[in-house]
C-alpha cells in the first residue's frame, strides 16, 4: 500500500523548497507527494498553494515566504509574481545564471545520459551573462492586451494581469505603451510591439497603429524586414553572440555544402555563407511561406562577394530530409534551429543517417535539446563537443544554446 496522500487543490502546506526543475518551477515533497513550486526557491520554507494536478505531479504557488533565501531580492515589477512573462524577478539576477546551468547539466545528464564529468567539460563556464548587469530592459520585442490597461497571460493561464510597468521591455517600448496608454480610441484586444533600427512598430487588432509597417534590423552586415508579428529573437544582443560561436566553433569550413533546417528569414544562412565562401553552397529550409518568402527576397539575385550562393527551399523540415534522404544526397554540415519543442526524434535519425561531418544545434529548450542530441549520437556515429549557453531571456527560466556535435567517423 502507498504511503502517499493525495493533496487537495486550493488547499495551503508548509513546504521546504529544494532544487530547481526545469520550467521555472522548483521541486518540495509534500506528504509523499511531488510538487513542483514557482516563487520559492531552493533553500526556502514557504506556505505553499496547490493549484492544480497533472498525472502524478502536483503545482503550486508560494503564498508566503517564511524562511527566505540569501538570493531572495524585491522584483521590479509588481505583477511579477502573477505574470507569466517573469519567473525569476525575485532571485538575484546573477543566481538566475547559477540556476539555469544547474538545468542545463541536469538537462544533458538526464535526457541525454551523458556522465557529469562529461557535462562538466562540454558545457564550460555554463549560461553566461549577455545584456548587462540589471537584467532588465532587453525585451525588444513583445505581446500584450489592452483591456483598459496593459495586460499579461498569468502563467500558463488565458486569465489576464494588470502589466502597466513591465521592466523587461526596452525604455522605447516602455516609452510606447504609456504613449498609447493615454490615447483615445485603443480599442481592447492583443497588440504587438517590435522595436528596429527605425524605432517601434506596433499592431493591434485593427491593423498598424505606429511606428514603422515593416521592422528593420542589422545584422552580420545587412538589413533585414520583417513584419511586425514575425519571429525575430526578443533580445538583440543575442544574434551577434551565437554568430561569433558559430565561428569560434570551425565547424563550418571554406567550400563546403551546408543546410540550414528551420531557417526562418535566414540568418543563420547569412551566418553560413560568410563562412563557406563563394565556394560554398547553402541550403535553407522553412515551412512557414512568409518566413521562406523573407529568405528568398534576402538572397535573390548574385550573391555578396565571397559569399556562398543560398537556395531557398520552402518545405517541412520533415519531408525535405526524408527526400534528400531517398534520394542518397549527402551533405558537409547541418545547422538545426527547431522550435522550442524540439527537432524530434524522426528528424534527428534522418540527420544521424545522413552523416554530416559537423552538427550545429541552437535551442532555447535544454531538455529539447538534450533529448535531440542523444537520439543524433546513438551508436556513437556522434559525440557532444561543446554546448555554449546565454542568459539571453533574463528573469525567465529560458536561455540559448548552441551545441556543437561532429561525426566520429569523419576528420
Amino acid at each position: 500500500m502507498s504511503s502517499k496522500s493525495a493533496l487537495n487543490v486550493g488547499d495551503f502546506y508548509i513546504a521546504e523548497i529544494g532544487k530547481i526543475a526545469h520550467g521555472g518551477h522548483f521541486v518540495t515533497h509534500v506528504e509523499g507527494c511531488v510538487v513542483f513550486v514557482r516563487g520559492a526557491m531552493t533553500g526556502e520554507r514557504a506556505k505553499i498553494r496547490i493549484t492544480h494536478k497533472r498525472q502524478k505531479v502536483y503545482f503550486g504557488v508560494a503564498q508566503e515566504i517564511l524562511e527566505s533565501s540569501e538570493y531572495r531580492v524585491n522584483p521590479s515589477c509588481a505583477a511579477s509574481a502573477q505574470c507569466g512573462g517573469c519567473d525569476f524577478q525575485y532571485v538575484d539576477y546573477a543566481h538566475q545564471r547559477a540556476l539555469k546551468t544547474r538545468v542545463l547539466k541536469d538537462s544533458l545528464e538526464r535526457f541525454a545520459q551523458l556522465q557529469a564529468n562529461q557535462v562538466e567539460k562540454i558545457v564550460g563556464e555554463g549560461v553566461i551573462e549577455l545584456h548587462g548587469d540589471s537584467g532588465l530592459g532587453w525585451r525588444a520585442r513583445a505581446r500584450f492586451e489592452w483591456n483598459d490597461e496593459w495586460q499579461m497571460h498569468q502563467n500558463r493561464s488565458d486569465m489576464l494581469v494588470n502589466t502597466p510597468l513591465c521592466t523587461t521591455v526596452t525604455s522605447e517600448i516602455a516609452q510606447e505603451l504609456l504613449r498609447l496608454r493615454s490615447t483615445a480610441g485603443v480599442v481592447p484586444g492583443e497588440y504587438t510591439f517590435a522595436q528596429g533600427s527605425a524605432g517601434v512598430s506596433v499592431v493591434g487588432p485593427m491593423g498598424h497603429i505606429s511606428g514603422p509597417e515593416l521592422v528593420t534590423r542589422e545584422f552580420s552586415g545587412v538589413q533585414w524586414e520583417t513584419d511586425i508579428q514575425d519571429f525575430w529573437q526578443a533580445n538583440g544582443s543575442l544574434l551577434p553572440v551565437v554568430q561569433q560561436a558559430i565561428i569560434d566553433s570551425g565547424a563550418a569550413r571554406s567550400g563546403e555544402d551546408w543546410w540550414d533546417l528551420y531557417g526562418g528569414a535566414g540568418v543563420f544562412s547569412r551566418v553560413l555563407s560568410l563562412e563557406l565562401g563563394s565556394a560554398g553552397r547553402v541550403t535553407t529550409v522553412e515551412g512557414n511561406r512568409a518566413a521562406s518568402q523573407r529568405a528568398r527576397d534576402r538572397f535573390a539575385g548574385v550573391p555578396d562577394v565571397d559569399c556562398a550562393h543560398v537556395r531557398v527551399i520552402t518545405s517541412s523540415v520533415e519531408a525535405f530530409i526524408r527526400n534528400m534522404r531517398g534520394s542518397g544526397s549527402g551533405v558537409d554540415g547541418i545547422l538545426l534551429d527547431p522550435p522550442r519543442s524540439g527537432a524530434g526524434i524522426s528528424v534527428c535519425a534522418d540527420v544521424r543517417a545522413l552523416g554530416p561531418r559537423s552538427i550545429l544545434y541552437v535551442a532555447c529548450d535544454p531538455v529539447a535539446l538534450a533529448r535531440d542530441v542523444r537520439e543524433i549520437c546513438t551508436d556513437g556515429a556522434y559525440e557532444l563537443v561543446s554546448v555554449r549557453a546565454w542568459d539571453a531571456f533574463p528573469m525567465t527560466h529560458h536561455f540559448e544554446s548552441l551545441a556543437v556535435l561532429r561525426s566520429t567517423k569523419v576528420s
